[in-house]
Parts: structure tokens; C-alpha cells; sequence
């Protein structure tokens, strides 16, 4: 997950290589220390206004598949700030470790008017009907409504995941390949406690 650039009121929540933006719930504001919204003095926000929308837009090949490319936004940090890949926000300069590059990365390309770029054909459809081993997408925020404040639990169907109940629920996922501990409250190598097919 990952700040709004400008607005501590949102976040960006990855899922299957697409960023998804989301609004914090009234009063509370995205923290990227504690990874979800929480009240503005754990927030470490330090913007009251939405950013302004940037025009400048930038675009790059996908390394090894030459039918995607990427299309970047460039933003900016308030005055006096540095982004931080670290940090994943805007800083002060003593924190972001940043250097100043001569060349502009990624590389702009340059593409034809809209109107000449191919479009792939249109997928055949295929009809979906949910088994009983498949479900609907899953609603974090109602699971912790059975919850105690701040609890950690197990995500449905992933036993690599977990979900904090804290003042919104946030979805969270194990480092590399281990498994959610519900009975230590911490990722680890073993899947003893697993009560789903891997």
C-alpha cells in the first residue's frame, strides 16, 4: 500500500499489479508508519489540499512483453521536500537519500496520434458461474466487525495473508513465502496452522 501523493486522505492499495485508490473513512488520514487510516496525529500528514492534476505525462516500454508499456505521472514534492523511495512519500532532504540525475528515467517515448495505435481483438467471452470453493471478493471491513480493536486475523482462502482490524481494515500479506501465524500474530516458514489447500 502506498500514500496518495498530496492527500493523506487517500491511499493506493496494489492488487494484482494495479494500483487502486481508495478514500479514507471521515477524520482519519492514510499512514504509511502503521499502513492504514488512522487519526491525524499517527498520520505524519503534512498536506491539507489535494494535489493539483499533473499533465506531464510520460510513457516506457514493459520489460519483456512489447504489447504493454507504461504511462507515468510525474509529480512533485511540496517545497523543501524530496521523495523517498525508502519512505515511499516526500521528505525532508537529510531523509530521502536522493541524487540529483543528469538524464530523465524512464526514458520519454515518443507515440503516434491515438488514432493509429492498434487494439488488440476482443477476447472471446467466458461464462463464470462461482463453485462452492469460489467466492466473491472479500469484505476485510465486515470480518473485523467481529473482531477487537487493533486485532490481528486470517484472510479468507490465503493462508499467506492476514487482515489488521484497526480503524479501517487493511489487508496485509506475509514477505516471500510465509504463511500468517494466527497463534503467534506473526508471518512464519511454517503452514501447520493453514486450514486451506496450498
Amino acid at each position: 500500500m502506498l500514500p496518495y501523493p498530496n492527500d493523506c486522505r487517500k491511499y493506493f492499495a496494489c492488487q494484482k499489479g494495479q494500483a487502486f485508490e481508495h478514500q479514507c473513512p471521515e477524520n482519519l488520514y492514510w499512514s504509511q508508519m502503521t499502513y492504514r487510516c488512522d487519526y491525524r496525529e499517527y498520520s505524519n500528514c503534512k498536506s491539507e489540499e489535494p494535489p493539483k492534476p499533473s499533465n506531464e505525462v510520460k510513457y516506457s516500454p514493459f520489460p519483456g512483453d512489447c504489447s504493454r508499456f507504461y504511462e507515468t505521472r510525474i509529480l512533485r514534492c511540496e517545497q523543501d521536500y524530496q521523495w523517498s523511495a525508502l519512505y515511499q512519500r516526500c521528505v525532508a532532504p537529510q531523509y530521502s537519500s536522493c541524487q540529483d540525475f543528469s538524464a530523465p528515467f524512464p526514458p520519454s517515448i515518443s507515440l503516434p496520434p491515438f488514432d493509429t495505435i492498434p487494439t488488440a481483438p476482443t477476447p472471446p467471452s467466458a461464462s463464470w458461474t462461482p463453485t462452492e470453493t469460489e467466492f466473491l471478493p472479500i469484505d476485510s471491513q465486515s470480518l473485523c466487525k467481529n473482531s477487537v480493536s487493533n486485532a490481528y486475523i486470517p484472510y479468507p482462502e490465503d493462508c499467506h495473508k492476514f487482515i489488521h482490524c484497526g480503524p479501517t481494515a487493511t489487508v496485509l500479506t506475509c514477505p516471500g513465502n510465509l504463511y500468517w501465524n494466527p497463534s503467534q500474530l506473526s508471518c512464519s516458514t511454517s503452514n501447520a496452522d493453514c486450514q486451506y489447500p496450498q
